[in-house]
């Protein structure tokens, strides 16, 4: 297979295999349709990032509301996503792997719309895009 890379401000954007490579932290971020598509509570976005097969690695997991911060780009809005990414969810929530520090039942997401990180109860339904040390 034939990987075509093209390079956006900090990240490579694979062409072959629906993903980003952030050049800057090392971070590979999933870029398929499913990151615009799939929308989980918070445990099942673990378990999808868990089970992922995606690029030929299947270590995957939910990122940090601080991974998620570094692809936030307050330069743009709707999305405020940095340049590279294709594939954005409507509401722009995506849940993040940190718990909220008041209390269990919440975990912080990321609302690429608008760039800004809220909390949220962790039964709601938002979108998954995943990451692995590259």
């Amino acid at each position: 297979m034939k990987v075509i890379l093209f390079i956006i401000a900090s990240l490579s954007l694979s062409l072959a295999s629906d993903v980003l490579i952030d050049n800057k932290t090392g971070l590979m971020w999933q870029d398929n349709r499913a990151a615009k598509y799939i929308k989980k509570d918070w445990q099942g976005a673990v378990s999808f990032c868990q089970k992922l097969h995606l690029a030929g690695h299947d270590d995957w997991r939910l990122p940090t509301i601080k991974e998620l911060i570094n692809v936030v780009s307050l330069s743009q809005n709707d999305p405020a996503i940095k340049n590279g990414f294709k594939n954005v969810g409507g509401s722009g929530y995506y849940w993040s792997a940190t718990a909220h520090e008041s209390s269990e039942e919440f975990a912080w997401i990321m609302n690429f719309k608008r760039g800004y990180e809220y909390n949220n109860y962790k039964t709601y339904e938002r979108y998954v895009r995943c990451v692995r040390n590259n």
